[in-house]
């Protein structure tokens, strides 16, 4: 007969709830997985106090209370940087604010999925959407809140972690939180 510790069996059933909370999370909307599927066609418009096209750098950038518009796609910051290759095709966006907001409304949906965070970054040819810095993600009930939430728009994953996972215990402690209202 085997006998676990007490501790062994708190530490197991804590892993078991962890799985339980990621698996649920992953079934979560990721934003622009499940966008309204016109919006790509929509022509997309830019409003800034300042911008500057660099040919050479292949970079545009915009500062001043950022809009950018595309159907039902909206993102506000301070600052956004696009980054584009030779062909003049969209690498990777950054979006910076105090915070940075993205809202995009889903097909066949009428509540908005919304972020926020410090820092927001989008990778096209990975359809990867990572949000930095005290990020918050939420669509009608459901809200997750995490150091750096990543949406994988293809795959239609999610991912979210805090900045201590991987320290020692004597870290500042910053969590990954989850609300998931009944149904």
């Amino acid at each position: 007969m085997v006998v676990k510790s007490t501790r062994t069996q708190r530490s197991g059933v804590m892993a078991n709830y962890l799985v339980c909370i990621c698996v649920v999370y992953l079934l979560l909307p990721a934003p622009a997985a499940h966008a309204l599927s016109t919006d790509r066609d929509q022509p997309i418009h830019v409003e800034a106090d300042w911008a500057e096209a660099d040919d050479m750098r292949q970079t545009t950038v915009y500062k001043g209370a950022v809009v950018i518009v595309q159907g039902s796609l909206r993102i506000n910051g301070d600052t956004v940087t696009l980054y584009y290759d030779e062909n003049h095709k969209l690498i990777k966006a950054e979006i910076k604010g105090r915070p940075a907001q993205f809202r995009q409304r889903p097909d066949g949906q009428e509540k908005e999925q919304r972020a926020k965070a410090n820092k927001m970054e989008y990778f096209a040819d990975r359809d990867l959407i990572i949000l930095l810095g005290n990020a918050h993600s939420w669509q009608g009930g459901q809200q997750v809140s995490a150091d750096r939430i990543e949406f994988d728009t293809k795959n239609s994953r999610v991912k979210a972690r805090s900045t201590s996972a991987g320290k020692p215990k004597s870290s500042k402690k910053s969590r990954v939180r989850i609300v998931l209202p009944p149904k």
